[in-house]
């Protein structure tokens, strides 16, 4: 204020210009911490790109409706006839595409190696809802998961995909067999949860187990799915989460089962190198994961 010539009396007006400007991105405010060496709580300063811009944007400064017609990060501009003709295609084309169902089973009766199944599903959701066949595409939770819970789940969906996300070893994986206060753990082998999926009408085309050193359902999950994907070594909490959530945004992008799962590994990669090869997937004889299409 004194550099500027700012009157101590106009000091709250000044304090107000500089709360707008921060607001809107104009300049940068951080905690003093030493930086000033007076009773200042904030210290400002320019932000580069606002003045590498300077001139355009003082040009639209007092041009409301010449601002608006400006994309930005907070206001995307889309034309109406291209918002439309896109709403009519997505339509269009969401009429060619079978609708996908998602059971996703959840089980987590270990407690001294509590997983956040709970925030991985949650985080699928999101990426589902923000992709392009939202639509077409039905979530199924079913948390505290046992081997009956999984056979109602198979009967009341018929998922054309089944994640199972928890503990597992390389001959099954743990369940919940309930109890409050003192969880009862269960345990399913893989060939008793190759055999459930098989024994319905319309078992999953694909099948994934997120749970560590799952690779061992090889064989039994192919009896009946078109492809599976496994663990082939431990997994950690943050693997799973990156991996399932890149994944099935990618399934509801319309991304083939190849795509999404190289998608995957990539989310994975990005959060533990040293687990990007821990996910692993396996096809039928005869299934070409590149031409097959979920959503």
């Amino acid at each position: 204020m004194v550099a500027a010539g700012i009157k101590s009396l106009d000091g709250q007006q000044a304090q107000n210009q500089l709360d707008h400007l921060v607001r809107y991105g104009l300049i940068f405010r951080d905690a003093n911490e030493g930086v000033v060496r007076d009773s200042s709580r904030y210290v400002y300063s320019k932000e580069p790109h606002v003045r590498a811009h300077r001139t355009k944007i003082v040009s639209h400064a007092d041009k409301p409706g010449l601002a608006k017609s400006i994309p930005t990060k907070r206001n995307p501009v889309m034309r109406g006839t291209v918002l439309v003709k896109r709403a009519a295609d997505t339509k269009r084309v969401l009429k060619t595409r079978k609708h996908l169902d998602v059971l996703y089973l959840m089980a987590n009766p270990i407690i001294r190696h509590s997983l956040r199944v709970d925030a991985e599903v949650k985080s699928v959701g999101e990426e589902i809802r923000r992709s392009l066949y939202r639509e077409n595409i039905t979530l199924h939770q079913l948390p505290a998961v046992n081997l009956d819970a999984i056979v109602h789940g198979l009967n009341d969906h018929r998922p054309r995909v089944v994640h199972f996300s928890g503990h597992g070893s390389a001959s099954g994986v743990a369940v919940d067999e309930g109890g409050v206060k003192r969880v009862k753990r269960g345990f399913v082998t893989f060939d008793i949860l190759g055999k459930a999926f098989a024994a319905t009408d319309n078992p999953p085309d694909v099948v994934v187990l997120s749970a560590c050193n799952s690779a061992g359902a090889r064989t039994a999950l192919l009896r009946s799915a078109k492809a599976i994907i496994v663990m082939q070594d431990a997994v950690s909490d943050i693997a799973a989460f990156a991996f399932a959530t890149k994944f099935y945004g990618a399934i509801a992008s319309g991304q083939s089962l190849k795509s999404a799962f190289e998608q995957g590994l990539v989310a994975v990669e990005a959060v533990s190198l040293n687990e990007a090869a821990t996910p692993l997937l396996i096809s039928a004889n005869g299934v070409d994961t590149k031409k097959l299409f979920l959503a």
